[in-house]
């Protein structure tokens, strides 16, 4: 089975933020780790040893000693005070885990997974408990993420607060996308609200004692209107009024504003919303795209999904037709990683449009110019997979460049 790849530099940096920032639950106690030189944790374990955490990223590497870089498994135990309370379980792995408390099995997801996140929540009496971790490794990419966090009350009616609408939201040390994530929150889970960025696209939140932002889209917030700005943006300026000449409102969902008028090679700088309404300030020469200004952003949409008035007198700021779809070249992909992301741009920071899964087929239909990356056409949507990551057939030497 064919992996993802998981950035090195990057995950060390999220283990880091973790376990700096995670309240003393069952993580500033030592633990006993084993490791075994098989993925079914059988034998003799090949080396035992006191680790800090069970979080851990070997990447391609091997634990140590006589322990395999591939197909090995282990398991970290400890036994450690807690206060009573509710405690939220929080694993990312590849490959397969098991958590126990107090012999109960909580997690059990014991099969290959490229980064899946899985979580339990437990209620515990005061007093000595036992957790028990199990682990396993098939091939290439190997890393554990491990959180045991306490679960505080929620906000109070009338207080700042925010409910999680996404299926997962990750947590960040700063207000931006780029930043490193501090935590996992799932869909239905509230939480205060304590900042804002100066224009509230951002929010901080207290998430069980970790101080984290989120993006106000994923989710809902309310009374908010007296949270302070916390980022150290600059002051906030009154919102404009309505634009008054062309004009443009969404009417997809979401929509992708891009940085030239086509969807295959056009690169994703942002993305507005239903109903929300942008001045005009060009088009193309068939009008099949239109270039608006989004809060100071300037970017093209495609005309087909936003609804345009006073568009007379708009000028041409593109001397391009709305382009054709890349030629099919029968060429075709098919996926080998277990689960797959699908892009809207061939870099691994570019959003996530859909989910494909071992053994499903694609047409091709282009490619970057290094061909690390394919475009592929899922149903009438274009998006890139890492070409590593998929079997292309009969290869790419007819695929045009289109990104």
């Amino acid at each position: 089975m064919m992996k993802r790849h998981f950035g090195l530099s990057g995950l060390l940096l999220l283990l880091w933020m973790m376990l700096a920032a995670s309240p003393a639950a069952a993580q500033d106690t030592l633990w006993t780790a084993e490791y075994f030189n098989n993925p079914y944790l059988t034998g003799a374990p090949v080396m035992i040893r006191s680790e800090a955490s069970p979080t851990n990223e070997w990447g391609y590497g091997s634990p140590g000693g006589a322990v395999p870089v591939d197909n090995f498994s282990a398991r970290w135990s400890t036994t450690t005070y807690l206060n009573a309370g509710n405690y939220q379980i929080s694993v990312r792995v590849d490959d397969g885990v098991r958590v126990y408390v107090d012999g109960v099995l909580y997690i059990n997801e014991w099969h290959p997974a490229t980064g899946r996140i899985y979580q339990a929540t437990i209620s515990l009496a005061a007093g000595n408990h036992t957790i028990v971790v199990e682990f396993y490794e098939a091939a290439e990419v190997a890393y554990l993420l491990y959180t045991f966090n306490p679960l505080t009350p929620g906000p109070g009616p009338g207080a700042p607060q925010a409910t999680v609408n996404a299926q997962f939201l990750n947590v960040r040390s700063l207000p931006n996308a780029s930043s490193a994530i501090v935590s996992v929150i799932n869909r239905g889970q509230t939480y205060p609200v304590i900042g804002r960025n100066f224009n509230s696209t951002w929010l901080q939140l207290n998430i069980s004692g970790i101080y984290g932002w989120v993006n106000a889209r994923y989710v809902n917030a309310s009374n908010i209107g007296g949270v302070p700005i916390t980022d150290g943006g600059p002051i906030v300026t009154p919102v404009p009024p309505p634009p008054v000449g062309a004009t443009a409102t969404v009417t997809a969902y979401l929509l992708n504003v891009r940085d030239a008028p086509n969807p295959y090679t056009g690169g994703v700088i942002t993305q507005i919303r239903r109903a929300e309404v942008y001045p005009v300030i060009g088009r193309n020469l068939d009008t099949s795209w239109v270039q608006i200004n989004v809060r100071g952003l300037t970017g093209w949409v495609r005309s087909t999904w936003v609804s345009l008035t006073n568009m007379a007198g708009v000028p041409v700021t593109s001397n391009t037709t709305n382009p054709s779809q890349p030629v099919p070249v029968n060429t075709f992909a098919t996926v080998r990683a277990y689960f797959l992301n699908v892009r809207t741009q061939p870099f691994y920071g570019s959003q996530v449009l859909t989910l494909v899964s071992q053994g499903q087929t694609y047409p091709v239909v282009g490619r970057n110019a290094s061909s690390t990356w394919v475009q592929i056409n899922i149903g009438g949507s274009l998006g890139w997979v890492r070409s590593s990551w998929v079997i292309i057939v009969p290869g790419l030497s007819n695929v045009p460049v289109t990104g």
